[in-house]
């Protein structure tokens, strides 16, 4: 057994021990959960070529095909709960801890009613809000039509649930939602996504295979995550103010995504994403438009959002000599007189900036105790956003809230 999953074992045992001794272990029934992975967090694979597009070493070491066309009838979907680096030795978990706890802790079964809703991640997010929407009406023909269920969510995936609470949920589906509990929502966006789109994304180190930036600027998912109100600043702190996200001359103008390279250079697969980039920006403005506030209809489901104020991360991008800096130690690097204008706590992607905009719980950090079964925001110290899920104190957390709600339902 890898030495991370023994370490998990271990902890998810304590916990167990914990809910056991509050007299929290649920031995009737458990409400159903639904959960939605974020970005990079479902296996692709192409039905056609038959061969493996993401979610183990093999796409690392394998050329591949990873830009998006919307093709859902070719591409298999799978819940990615680990990815292998080395088979059996070395493994990076993602949402293996968090099954480990809901099965081992709490008595949950996966298929019966703990249910993984994978994905094409690279996909629009409002395919993901059609698909939980589909998803509920299965949950609810097992269980009957007044059943309540619990939605965790991490990441891009809380963005799918918001647009669907707000547009497209009748009010008996929100009425159903127990709670929902939102790892890293990216409510306003965040450079990050802009930063993917400029230089691609290589787990493994650009000695492997990866994501290339024209991989990353073809899918629909990675535009909807753009910062909303994105603030770009000069070298001498002041703001750019013909900067604008959503508008295709920016995007000439700064040598953004497709426009990285000059025209004479171009692939037919860049004056493709030339082609569709003003309609995936449009598309992305409505979806954020919909995803940075809070509505009535979406505050009227129960919540808890993680969030993690352990680095320092880009709130406002630097451009200076034609380039824009969107790595927070690159301008703490080469501008550290603009790091308290540009730089603000959050995760290693996320800025907590603006997040918390029309939120009126609790907001509490790991040293204090929520109040379970209600809405709260847990501020934690994660190590990084895709490990918010597998934190010990949000495990911990979380295995309580569910725990309590399970108790209240029986």
């Amino acid at each position: 057994m890898p030495l991370n999953r023994a370490y998990y074992a271990i902890k998810i045992a304590a916990i167990a021990k914990q809910l056991r001794h509050a007299g929290l272990i649920n031995h009737t029934l458990n409400l159903p959960i639904i959960y939605l992975p974020g970005i990079l967090g479902s296996q692709l694979y192409d039905r056609q070529k038959k061969t493996l597009i993401w979610g183990d070493y093999r796409s690392l070491i394998r050329q591949n095909h990873y830009q998006y066309t919307d093709s859902a009838a070719h591409i298999g979907v799978q819940q990615l709960h680990s990815f292998s680096v080395i088979p059996g030795l070395i493994e990076n978990l993602i949402t293996a801890p968090l099954k480990q706890l809901l099965e081992k802790a709490l008595g949950y079964r996966d298929g019966i009613d703990l249910f993984f809703l994978a994905y094409d991640w690279r996909a629009d997010h409002r395919h993901l809000a059609a698909q939980l929407d589909a998803k509920i009406h299965q949950v609810k023909q097992r269980y009957g039509e007044q059943q309540k269920i619990l939605l965790i969510a991490h990441s891009s995936s809380n963005c799918a649930i918001r647009y669907y609470l707000q547009q497209s949920a009748t009010q008996k589906n929100r009425d159903s939602i127990a709670k929902w509990y939102a790892f890293g929502p990216p409510w306003v966006g965040t450079f990050q996504s802009l930063a993917l789109i400029q230089s691609g994304y290589y787990p493994a180190g650009k000695l492997f295979h990866g994501f290339s930036a024209d991989d990353i600027a073809s899918c629909p998912s990675a535009y909807q995550l753009l910062p909303s109100s994105p603030q770009v600043i000069d070298k001498k702190g002041n703001l750019v103010e013909e900067f604008d996200i959503y508008d295709e001359e920016c995007w000439k103008s700064f040598s953004l995504g497709p426009y990285r390279s000059p025209t004479a250079n171009i692939s037919a697969s860049t004056e493709h994403l030339r082609e569709e980039l003003a309609n995936n920006l449009m598309n992305a403005k409505a979806f954020s438009q919909c995803v940075s506030v809070r509505h009535a209809a979406e505050q009227s489901v129960s919540q808890t959002w993680f969030l993690s104020d352990n680095h320092q991360t880009v709130k406002c991008a630097v451009y200076d000599q034609g380039q824009l800096f969107l790595n927070a130690k690159a301008i703490q690097k080469h501008y550290p007189n603009l790091v308290e204008q540009a730089l603000t706590k959050g995760d290693d992607h996320l800025p907590i900036d603006g997040l918390l905009k029309g939120w009126e719980h609790p907001i509490l950090c790991e040293t204090e105790t929520p109040p379970l079964g209600e809405n709260y925001v847990f501020i934690n110290q994660a190590r990084t956003h895709r490990g918010l899920v597998g934190h010990i104190p949000n495990l911990r957390t979380l295995a309580f809230d569910i725990a309590t709600l399970n108790q209240k339902a029986c």
